[in-house]
């Protein structure tokens, strides 16, 4: 088990999983941990590729207590595991708003010397706006961002249960799989919140526009928590941006059609690993 301190003197919970070609940085979506990522680990780690995992702060085995969790102080710590673990080249792959997440870091990565961000994920990812704008018509409402915050903190556990039982997934997964997420969402502390609030207003548009590098967008046809066009705009603004669409999965295509979307994510980091 291994942890790094990054800010209050408190720590962040990661994984270390060395290999071949660029490393594979994965964050996980809202209130998970990294345990969510564990077939994905596995399926990169068996086919010799880097991998590192970690919890968000307030969330999994990292500290709970942290007075900051925004998006960008989360960006933050991505950078500053990558630049502990010394590592030169990374892909960073984020799930849901684990997607915001990794946008903010690919921004400072790019920023730095040296050929650091090999590509970048976006797998449901929350990015480059989780709401609607004048000039963005997709998504929600800052409005119900707020509205889902307020429930989710007057009654924590079943509203939970039912994200899980209920909204994330299209596909058929088994109630084992439901009630493992579910699970490890309730190992986040209500820290946690401030980052998917964070999301109500967020909008990285001139960050992935200003990314040079590859970018693999992956989205289920059937996300009942991000607007599928989220994911399509996002696609076309980046550089060098592909979509890949799932049409029979919901919110979680690494869960619901693993074969599928690993196969895709290898495909991509032997393409970066070359270029």
């Amino acid at each position: 088990m291994s942890y790094l301190t990054v800010a209050e003197g408190k720590q962040i919970y990661f994984e270390h999983y060395p290999g071949s070609g660029p490393t594979v940085v994965l964050s996980h979506g809202y209130g998970m941990s990294g345990q969510a990522w564990a077939n994905t680990v596995a399926r990169l780690m068996d086919a010799g590729r880097g991998v590192v995992v970690y919890d968000h702060r307030c969330c999994g085995r990292s500290e709970q207590d942290f007075a900051d969790a925004s998006i960008e102080v989360l960006g933050d710590d991505l950078v500053a595991l990558v630049n502990h673990l010394e590592l030169s080249r990374v892909v960073v792959n984020g799930w849901s708003l684990g997607g915001a997440v990794v946008m903010d870091a690919a921004g400072k990565l790019s920023g730095q010397p040296g050929d650091r961000l090999a590509g970048v994920v976006l797998t449901g990812g929350a990015t480059p706006r989780y709401t609607q704008t004048t000039d963005f018509p997709y998504g929600g409402q800052p409005a119900d961002v707020e509205a889902t915050i307020v429930a989710l903190r007057a009654d924590r556990v079943n509203f939970l249960k039912a994200l899980y039982f209920d909204g994330v997934f299209a596909s058929a997964v088994t109630e084992d799989v439901k009630r493992w997420c579910w699970q490890i969402s309730l190992g986040a502390s209500p820290g946690a919140d401030a980052s998917m609030l964070a999301l109500a207003n967020l909008d990285q548009r001139e960050t992935l526009k200003k990314l040079s590098v590859p970018v693999l967008v992956c989205i289920g046809s059937k996300d009942g928590v991000l607007a599928p066009d989220i994911a399509r705009a996002a696609a076309e603004m980046a550089s060098a941006g592909r979509l890949l669409e799932m049409p029979e999965c919901g919110h979680a295509p690494f869960l619901e059609d693993p074969e599928t979307y690993h196969d895709a994510l290898l495909s991509f980091i032997d393409e970066v690993s070359h270029a």
